[in-house]
């Protein structure tokens, strides 16, 4: 979208101006929060993190500025600041030490679920790289799909496909994705 198309819609209205934003540039934002966001973040927090970015997107963003020119960088650029500050606010947490020859050292220990917790970890980065070899648009629908839990008709708008040619990809890149995932080892990924 060109910022001469945002001030036509402007013009007719506000809120229509906002809509159009949002429906051209939601996934955009939310695969960019999502990817800072997902190891440290709730479901919900990833949410309110998009909306605070459009939110700020409709407060700062300045036509007069912004010439002719693509705003998927602004929105971009947004979303990156946005979702880096929600990171560091969600790993902000205060240092303590331990003397290693005192009591409170002795009573120290690793949760029991340290090793489960180390290989679920593992597993879904090797899931994801996995969905990432699968290419376009295959990877987009099974990040949608089974991940954000978009019907096919909501993943059909986003990838400009009918729903059911969205349910026909979608088998297909699950038959991919378990070939893959058998190469590597892997049979069963309840994560």
């Amino acid at each position: 979208m060109t910022n001469e198309e945002l001030q036509n819609a402007a013009r007719e209205s506000k809120e229509k101006a906002q809509r159009i934003i949002f429906d051209e540039y939601f996934s955009y934002v939310y695969t960019i929060v999502f990817s800072r966001l997902r190891g440290c973040a709730s479901r919900e927090d990833i949410e309110e993190c998009v909306g605070d970015v459009f939110s700020d997107i409709y407060i700062y963003y300045e036509e007069n500025k912004a010439g002719s020119g693509d705003i998927s960088g602004f929105v971009g650029t947004v979303a990156r600041r946005k979702a880096i500050s929600v990171f560091n606010r969600l790993t902000r947490h205060t240092v303590s030490t331990v003397s290693v020859d005192s009591d409170e050292a002795a009573a120290i220990e690793a949760p029991d679920n340290t090793v489960e917790t180390v290989e679920r970890k593992e597993l879904r980065t090797t899931l994801l790289k996995c969905i990432e070899r699968l290419g376009e648009p295959d990877s987009t629908i099974i990040m949608q799909k089974y991940f954000f839990m978009r019907s096919s008709k909501e993943i059909g708008e986003l990838v400009s496909m009918t729903p059911e040619n969205v349910r026909v990809r979608s088998g297909r890149a699950l038959d991919k994705l378990r070939k893959q995932l058998e190469t590597l080892g892997i049979k069963e990924c309840n994560i």
